[in-house]
């Protein structure tokens, strides 16, 4: 009779567990998965089975400021049933990353960046089940190209982080809700350059960066590169990096 009462009240309720087989996917391509769960000690009728794509993103207000986590992407994966007790059951899944992605596998001294699946199992007249898992993000070729090129201009990836909010270039603007942001220091003195902020807006056919350049006594300086991805050159990213900073 107790367990009964405990399983009504959701406090032993479905289990689950989402299983991701693709290792270390770029973004704008498909990771593919599984989700298994377990049915409670008696049978629950589920509403439906959600995918979300997530990240911590920072958040300025007025006076301070703090992280909030973000939905990225949802995906829908399965609609109403109902699940006997003590079932087990799975649904595979293939879903396709935005191509904004925030990347998580890079060299970075303070890499702040973290992306994750969550699954949720909305459940009626229960506590809903849910489960968790990283996800590491690898840079595209276009984005390692950009990396590779900064690097051999003189600079280091110092901190990487997810901020709120949009960016806008000139024929181009971010959609995801967030955006990504790279910050690169100097390994030596480049006419007065502080530091260089790199977000990337990356679309199917290509990738846009826009670059905040932070010089002393001149304030900070918006420059933007476009990378089509036909045309990936690290020599000639680093020499129009040249160009744009005037280094």
């Amino acid at each position: 009779m107790f367990s009964k009462l405990m399983s009504n009240l959701g406090l032993q309720g479905v289990e689950v567990n989402t299983c991701i087989y693709t290792s270390t996917p770029q973004a704008g391509q498909i990771v593919n998965g599984e989700i298994i769960f377990k049915g409670a000690a008696s049978n629950k009728n589920i509403n439906g089975i959600y995918l979300k794509l997530m990240t911590s993103a920072e958040v300025e207000s007025s006076d301070h400021e703090f992280n909030q986590d973000l939905t990225i992407q949802q995906w829908h994966v399965s609609g109403a049933f109902e699940l006997k007790a003590n079932q087990s059951h799975s649904f595979p899944f293939s879903i396709q990353l935005p191509f904004e992605t925030p990347i998580t596998e890079i060299q970075c001294r303070h890499n702040k960046t973290r992306v994750w699946l969550h699954t949720h199992l909305d459940i009626d007249w229960a506590v809903d089940a849910t489960d968790k898992d990283n996800l590491n993000i690898a840079p595209t070729p276009a984005m390692q190209a950009f990396l590779q090129a900064m690097q051999q201009c003189g600079f280091f990836l110092a901190t990487a982080d997810v901020e709120k909010g949009q960016l806008r270039g000139g024929h181009y603007f971010s959609t995801i809700g967030c955006y990504q942001e790279l910050e690169f220091l100097p390994t030596q003195h480049f006419s007065g350059i502080n530091e260089v902020e790199v977000s990337f807006v990356a679309q199917e056919h290509q990738t846009h960066v826009m670059l905040e350049v932070d010089r002393k006594f001149r304030g900070d300086q918006l420059r933007s590169i476009t990378i089509p991805h036909h045309q990936i050159s690290t020599p000639h990213l680093v020499q129009q990096i040249r160009q744009l900073l005037n280094i």
